[in-house]
């Protein structure tokens, strides 16, 4: 059946409807609208100033020098550091791998300028002490979590975020003008 389970906070700003819960499930957090009694409105717009610093953070990111790169990186060991996408980013077909060569404070942040697409078989791996908490996927659109994903890190995407159907994230999903779509059975926990 249809469910999916958020193991954090849900909530929308400036709309007033979160959709889908129940039958979804928020475990360990709550579900605030900007239609909640003080100081749910005020936490939420803070929320909403502090994605958007981070996005433009993300964006704006050059030390150390971004790598570039294109196309599909699934089948691929990335080591810490920025990488920069001037079109769409996709993982597809195998997993790309991102290895913190025994850093547990590595960081990764992806400048996608375009989208963000994975497809089954497109998952993200993690090595080395690897931290989803310290990996930023900044996308200049939307973001698609193909089926049967599993996904690690936060995104920060301008527009929107769908998860298909059994796709998993460790990390947030974040969007500034649009929706996240969950479909079916997924799992999003706070890294």
């Amino acid at each position: 059946g249809l469910s999916q389970i958020i193991n954090m906070d849900v909530g929308v700003y400036p709309g007033t409807a979160v959709t889908g819960f129940p039958p979804g499930i928020v475990v360990g957090g709550v579900i605030m609208t900007a239609a909640d009694p003080a100081p749910a409105p005020a936490t939420l717009l803070a929320a909403k100033n502090d994605l958007t610093a981070a996005y433009l953070f993300a964006e704006g990111a050059s030390s150390p020098a971004p790598v570039t790169v294109s196309g599909n990186i699934g089948g691929t060991t990335l080591a810490p550091g920025i990488y920069k996408s001037t079109s769409t980013l996709a993982i597809n077909g195998s997993s790309v791998t991102l290895d913190a060569g025994g850093d547990a404070n590595a960081v990764w942040i992806f400048q996608i300028s375009s989208t963000l697409i994975s497809t089954t078989g497109g998952s993200v791996v993690l090595a080395g002490g690897a931290q989803a908490k310290n990996i930023y996927w900044q996308v200049g659109s939307s973001a698609t979590i193909g089926d049967n994903t599993i996904f690690y890190g936060n995104v920060l995407a301008l527009v929107s975020i769908t998860m298909n159907t059994n796709a998993t994230a460790t990390g947030r999903m974040l969007t500034q003008t649009g929706a996240v779509v969950l479909t079916s059975t997924n799992i999003i926990t706070k890294p």
